[in-house]
């Protein structure tokens, strides 16, 4: 009987020394994701003010404050033609929506709206009237 109780106690202390051991583990991997959160934290703050940086350098150079260099000029073509690309496709999925979008300014308008919210154009060809 004296056997079984050393073999029930050593079963008992290595299931403790198991457990222990996977509580530490557990303890580091919620440490490492802790970090990993906070890290990619950081790194979308980090964009976003190179993100408003270039936008705030990109206004100057649009506003003639900042003389561009050619690369500078490079990178105001392709951001121009990301620009244009992005009101296109926006415009094409208001109206597919159903939105009514501006023919001048190309503001987003409740569907129903006659004048544009933005700049007051007609936002819909009136009929002439004969």
């Amino acid at each position: 009987m004296d056997k079984n109780n050393i073999n029930t106690e050593e079963i008992i202390n290595k299931g403790k020394e198991l457990t222990d051991a996977a509580y530490q583990k557990s303890l580091e991997v919620i440490e490492r994701t802790k970090i990993r959160f906070k890290l990619q934290e950081a790194r979308n703050r980090q964009r976003r003010a190179y993100a408003e940086l270039g936008k705030a350098a990109f206004e100057l150079i649009k506003s003639g404050e900042i003389k561009p260099d050619e690369k500078m000029k490079s990178i105001e073509s392709e951001l121009d033609t990301a620009n244009y690309t992005v009101k296109l496709l926006m415009r094409e999925l208001n109206e597919l929506r159903g939105a009514a979008v501006c023919p001048k300014c190309g503001t987003v308008n409740p569907e129903k709206a006659k004048y544009c919210s933005e700049c007051a154009s007609p936002l819909h060809e009136e009929p002439e009237i004969n």
